[in-house]
């Protein structure tokens, strides 16, 4: 079994912070923030707030034009296997993460961390009893 990592609130808030940072600093104009479902709707929230965008569910951003989605940034909490990412951004998303994994064959154009061992992180709204298995593999 993997060692689990446990975050907080209070680290979030510092990913979250140094994210809306780099993006900010990028000059990148975005019209909605999304959050791919489960993992990143917090974090897409919070960035959607901090950057006072508008968020939107990622079911609808998937519905906008070529040229919206070229302007929607969607968030997930970590960027592991870069599955789901790299299926977001082959629709035109721009793509960002609290966290990349060193072993994550994509990268998303924004990250505030890179985690650069196997453990399996336990973000804050996750349960701490969660299994180190993606729940949908279960």
């Amino acid at each position: 079994m993997k060692e689990k990592t446990f975050l907080d609130w209070q680290w979030l808030d510092q990913k979250v912070l140094e994210l809306t940072e780099t993006i900010q600093e990028s000059n990148e104009k975005f019209k909605f923030i999304s959050g791919v479902p489960r993992g990143g709707l917090i974090p897409g929230i919070c960035i959607s707030h901090r950057l006072g965008i508008k968020y939107i569910p990622y079911s609808e951003a998937k519905n906008l034009s070529p040229s919206e989605r070229s302007k929607t940034l969607v968030v997930d909490d970590i960027c592991d296997s870069g599955e789901t990412l790299l299926h977001t951004s082959g629709l035109g998303f721009k793509t960002a993460t609290l966290t990349l994994r060193y072993s994550a064959p994509y990268q998303p154009n924004f990250y505030s961390e890179k985690v650069e061992d196997d453990s399996w992180l336990v973000f804050p709204w996750e349960r701490e009893d969660s299994k180190t298995i993606q729940d949908y593999l279960a």
